[in-house]
């Protein structure tokens, strides 16, 4: 006979209580790029600046402008509970107009 839920939380009483969902490993990918001795210098005193790295100041700027652009954004839900309502208040307004 199959065991039910009931016999299972019986054994286990922690059965149903949700699992801890993997987090989604983080792919990198190397990117490469050349600047010259200059721009090089420049960086490195606007990094000595602001107390950072060059690696960690590209990828804050990088990230920045990026953000804008990402693939999996959602769309703003402009629904509310009471959109409904709202129709019901064009209708009145046009009644009231005539």
């Amino acid at each position: 006979m199959p065991k039910t839920i009931i016999s299972r939380l019986q054994e286990n009483p922690d059965y149903l209580k949700s699992k801890k969902s993997k987090k989604k490993k983080v792919r990198y990918k190397k990117i490469v790029f050349k600047i010259t001795d200059g721009q090089k210098e420049a960086l490195e005193v606007l990094c000595k600046r602001q107390n950072t790295t060059p690696v960690r100041y590209l990828k804050s700027v990088i990230r920045k402008q990026t953000s804008r652009y990402r693939a999996n954004a959602q769309p703003i839900s402009y629904v509310t509970e009471n959109q409904l309502q709202l129709f019901d208040l064009e209708v009145e307004t046009s009644v009231n107009n005539k």
